[in-house]
């Protein structure tokens, strides 16, 4: 089965799959806010702001917060490249380690 086609819920009773559905969701948020959070905080640090389409205070304040969230739920929308390479090597190790603790 291919990385990139794993389903983001586990079956009921499935302790290896639920394990592994919040690996997924970790290395997800992991590389959001690696990749997608470094552009956005340099796009919010950047100067080019303009007479027109600034939020003023409240965009100051909350934009940090606003671009967190942003860069987690894009990271966690990739299914490609080296999220998933990360994610095949850590599931193989995750799969190992729930089993041992399951006694199998």
């Amino acid at each position: 089965m291919a990385v990139s086609s794993v389903n983001l819920t586990a079956p009921a009773g499935d302790p290896v799959a639920t394990d592994l559905v919040t690996l997924r969701e970790t290395v997800g948020q992991v590389f959001g806010s690696v990749f997608f959070g470094t552009l956005l905080k340099a796009m919010r640090e950047s100067e080019l702001k303009g007479p027109f389409g600034h939020g003023g205070y409240g965009e100051e304040v909350f934009s940090a917060q606003l671009h967190g969230v942003l860069a987690e739920r894009a990271g966690m929308s990739m299914q490609h490249g080296l999220a998933d390479a990360v994610y095949g090597r850590l599931a193989r190790q995750q799969e190992r380690i729930s089993k041992l603790q399951m006694g199998v």
